[in-house]
């Protein structure tokens, strides 16, 4: 067996290769350090030349990894989301509020406390940032890949429920992102949800980002 052969054996049986690795590892140090930038200089403020600097990669390399500086915000919320869609799909069946329930414990059990905090900060440095990656992430989304349809999109009451829980998700991840979760405040938020559901008969509908 050459050392080919034997590397590509070992990567096989446990994961990803070292290339692989280093890939990823690169890829979060640039976009942490182009939320920094975000959060000190403005989104409007930072060039991809100066993520490039401050990452001490070339811009074709940030570039590589993020086409465009609203990659970087839209990172977020698409992983929440294609989360969310995963777990969906694993079990259709799932009710709204347990479906609720696995993504919130799953992004507690799985959380990347760094890139939480710094996102956090992104936003509240760039508030209009927020609201324009989730309006890119749903454009991005197809609709036949986030079946969570079943509620009147004109409906002026099912839509107030919507944004509501919506909130309340919003608070969710900012109370983790901060380290101010406990498994207390999540079944409240939980219950909050529970409530507004059943109040304005809203469901899975609500967790579709809107367009």
């Amino acid at each position: 067996m050459t050392n080919g052969e034997r590397e590509a054996t070992v990567t096989a049986g446990n994961g990803p290769g070292l290339r692989e690795r280093n890939k990823a590892r690169r890829r979060r140090h640039i976009l942490h350090t182009a939320l920094r930038l975000f959060v000190e200089h403005g989104y409007e403020g930072t060039t991809i030349a100066d993520i490039a600097a401050a990452a001490e990669v070339a811009p074709r390399t940030v570039t590589g990894y993020f086409p465009s500086k609203l990659d970087f915000v839209t990172e977020w919320p698409a992983e929440r989301e294609q989360r969310l869609i995963a777990l969906y799909h694993a079990d259709p069946s799932v009710g709204f509020i347990e479906l609720v329930d696995k993504w919130w414990r799953d992004l507690r059990d799985h959380l990347d406390h760094e890139e939480a905090a710094l996102t956090r900060a992104m936003t509240l440095a760039n508030p209009g940032v927020a609201a324009l990656a989730e309006v890119e992430v749903s454009r991005r989304t197809p609709g036949t890949e986030f079946p969570f349809d079943g509620t009147d999109q004109q409906d002026p009451f099912e839509a107030a429920g919507r944004a509501a829980i919506r909130g309340v998700n919003r608070s969710f991840e900012r109370s983790v992102a901060e380290g101010r979760m406990t498994d207390r405040l999540h079944e409240d938020l939980l219950n909050l949800i529970r409530s507004i559901a059943e109040t304005t008969r809203v469901g899975h509908g609500a967790l579709k980002l809107d367009r």
